[in-house]
Formats: C-alpha cells, structure tokens, sequence
C-alpha cells in the first residue's frame, strides 16, 4: 500500500473504480510494472551519475557518450563446440583410465 500511497492521494477511491470494472488485476499488474520500470531508471540514472564522475576524472580528450562507448567491450561468443579430433583424442584418454580400474 506504500507504494499506492506515495503515488495517489486516495488510492482506495481508485482501487475501488478497477474493482467495480472488474480490472483490479490489470490495476495490480500495472502498479508493479510502473515500479519495476522506476527502479531500472533510478539505477540507470545512477550508473550514470558513476559514470560521468569517473569521466571527470579522468584525463581524455573524448566526448562522454564516446568515452562511455569505449568502455563496452565486444567479446566473441565463446564456442565450447570440440573438433573431432579432440573428441576422439578425449575417448581415447577416457579408454585409458579405465582399462587401469577394470581390466577388459
């Protein structure tokens, strides 16, 4: 209810319209997008603020959005996908530890 609060002066009057209309799922769902989406923007706006104090700071000749740019690194997708001849080189090791536990 603190959230209703903080935001309508009289949240229960308006609780009270979407309850008649039969909405008070859409009201509730609505309420907490409207939250989730404030939140995000609080830390984005943070983020920034961070951000721009550390551009201050340092010593470039860059635009912020362009300082701010380069720190994103684009990474390659890491591929965890092995050759054959790797696959065959790991059955084979495989092979050999356990003929040494059970002899065939």
């Amino acid at each position: 209810m603190d959230l209703l609060y903080s935001r309508y002066a009289s949240p229960v009057d308006f609780m009270n319209v979407y309850i008649a209309q039969g909405r008070f799922g859409e009201f509730v769902a609505k309420i907490f997008e409207m939250d989730v989406r404030r939140k995000k923007e609080a830390i984005r706006k943070e983020d920034d603020n961070m951000l721009w104090q550390a551009y201050v700071h340092s010593v470039t000749d860059k635009t912020f959005q362009d300082w701010k740019d380069g720190l994103i690194q684009e990474k390659e997708p890491v591929s965890y996908r092995m050759s054959d001849r790797q696959v065959n080189a790991v059955k084979r090791q495989t092979r050999e530890i356990l003929s040494r536990i059970s002899p065939a």
